[in-house]
């Protein structure tokens, strides 16, 4: 602290021990620091390398099943995984091995890796491995990497994977520095501290599951190579006609298609490249004859390879011209105020998806087919039923046909089931009424009798009753038992009324009692 022949004083002695003390201090802190540092890092370097090998767990189980579903093919590439496997273990195991030999060979059996004390012990690194038994130890290791790395060259076929081979698991010598060559395990053992050996020991373990992973991986898409990948699958019906006779059989082949579609196909018909949607060629023919008709073309699909692979497809279609049946169920005609059940169809078209329209009418869709009903005074005219359908998403005119509108006939007024004619009085005065009943026609309707008047002559006189219903009243009846065998009993003004309300009349009955 003095400078020249000037003597220290003892207060200039005290200050410079103190700043040497101080130094060491530091430099006991940065060491400190250093140490730390690495056991962070050691601990991070093992974080990481557990998670490879969960990693790695479930490559080789993905391996196992494929392996199991398809010996042939998967066999080759999974047994060259199997060896990298036992080798990655061994290689593994033998590091772990060295690395408590150091902790041993410093501490104690007590100790382990993972807790140990002589973190800045610089001389066992290079003890164990460099010049105890001629650095047997680190010649084992590094030729066990070498074997490891070259083994796995042998299986890669990617030169990006290849130089990382040869990056990671590189045991060269290093480059000379200053003139001096220091070796490969002198460079990684000796005189470093113990903490720092540890994290390099645990490094080439990261090394060595890391480059098992990318291998491993490798080594299963391999299995694919040369086949077409795709990512999306449907199930696909061809069906052998959409059009099938009653008593004949539907025939359709069901399988489960797949296709890329990131790699669209190209599909070309009849020398004209169409478009595509969803990985399908969409081929529109306009037709304008009838007939059967062919087409011609291929569709080529990117190989994995990169290059495209064609296949001839070909096809053939009846166009036919539109046809359309409609079928009244009951009658050729339409009857005013009533529903007229009517079934309409048209051949290899499904039933929705036909659109039927009316006029003069009112239609509506039931379970069997449709309903018509035409409009009030409309009897005389015509209706025509138009029919459309929606054929692969364009409304298409199939046909029309006109109908007669007609006038639900009259019923006919009947007592006893008779129009008229001899009847016994006894028979007459037991029936009910008169009814409406609607002869020979065809619809499921009812007429119900209104009012009627009941005449007859007593002493050269015209008596009548009236009835506001079907009924006999008393007083009709009373009319008819005091007429006698031979007198004719009238009922008259016969008045009906149908589904539609409107009154009908139906004229008159005479009966001639026997």
């Amino acid at each position: 602290m003095a400078g020249g022949n000037c003597p220290e004083t003892p207060r200039q002695k005290m200050i410079g021990m103190m700043y040497l003390f101080l130094t060491a201090l530091m430099a006991l802190n940065v060491s400190a620091d250093l140490l730390n540092a690495f056991i962070l890092v050691d601990n991070s370097i093992l974080q990481s390398k557990e998670s490879i090998e969960q990693k790695n767990f479930y490559l080789y189980s993905d391996f196992e099943s494929a392996y199991a579903l398809n010996e042939e093919r998967v066999g080759e590439f999974y047994r060259q995984s199997q060896r990298v496997r036992e080798a990655a273990d061994e290689l593994d195991q033998h590091i772990e091995d060295l690395k408590y030999l150091f902790v041993h060979t410093v501490d104690g059996e007590e100790f382990t890796p993972d807790n140990y004390r002589s973190l800045t012990n610089t001389s066992v690194g290079g003890q164990l491995m460099v010049r105890e038994r001629g650095g047997a130890r680190s010649h084992e290791l590094k030729s066990m990497i070498d074997d490891y790395r070259e083994m796995m060259l042998e299986m890669v076929e990617d030169s990006t994977l290849e130089a990382n081979l040869k990056s990671v698991l590189n045991t060269d010598d290093p480059p000379p520095r200053d003139g001096v060559q220091v070796t490969w395990e002198r460079e990684k053992f000796e005189y470093i501290p113990m903490a720092a050996s540890m994290t390099l020991l645990s490094q080439i373990q990261a090394n060595v599951r890391n480059m098992e992973a990318d291998v491993v991986r490798h080594l299963y898409l391999r299995v694919d190579e040369g086949s077409f990948r795709f990512n999306a699958i449907e199930p696909l019906v061809i069906p052998r006609s959409d059009y099938v006779i009653m008593g004949d059989e539907y025939y359709a082949e069901i399988i489960m298609a797949a296709r890329d579609t990131t790699q669209p196909p190209r599909v070309t018909v009849n020398g004209q490249e169409l478009e595509t949607y969803n990985g399908r060629g969409i081929l529109r023919i306009p037709t304008s004859t009838t007939g059967e008709q062919t087409w011609q073309g291929e569709i080529a699909v990117m190989g994995p390879d990169g290059t495209y692979r064609s296949h001839d497809v070909s096809g053939d279609f009846l166009v036919s011209r539109p046809n359309v049946v409609i079928s009244p169920t009951k009658m050729n005609v339409f009857y005013e105020g009533i529903d007229n059940p009517v079934e309409i169809s048209a051949p290899g078209i499904p039933s929705e998806n036909l659109n039927v329209s009316i006029n003069n009418a009112d239609i509506r869709r039931v379970a069997d087919g449709y309903v018509i009903e035409p409009h009030s005074g409309t009897a005389g005219r015509e209706a025509i039923v138009a029919v459309t359908a929606d054929i692969d998403g364009r409304e298409q005119s199939l046909g029309e046909r006109t109908f007669r509108v007609n006038r639900v006939p009259d019923p006919v007024a009947k007592v006893n089931n008779q129009r008229g004619g001899t009847i016994a009085r006894q028979t007459l005065m037991a029936q009910m009424g008169v009814i409406a009943d609607m002869e020979d026609f065809d619809f499921d309707m009812t007429f119900r009798v209104t009012s009627f008047d009941v005449s007859t002559t007593r002493g050269g006189y015209v008596v009548d009753a009236s009835s506001n219903s079907n009924r006999f009243t008393d007083e009709q009846k009373d009319l008819i038992s005091r007429a006698g065998r031979g007198q004719r009993i009238h009922i008259e003004n016969i008045m009906a009324e149908g589904p539609d309300g409107q009154a009908r009349s139906l004229g008159s009955i005479t009966f001639v009692l026997d």
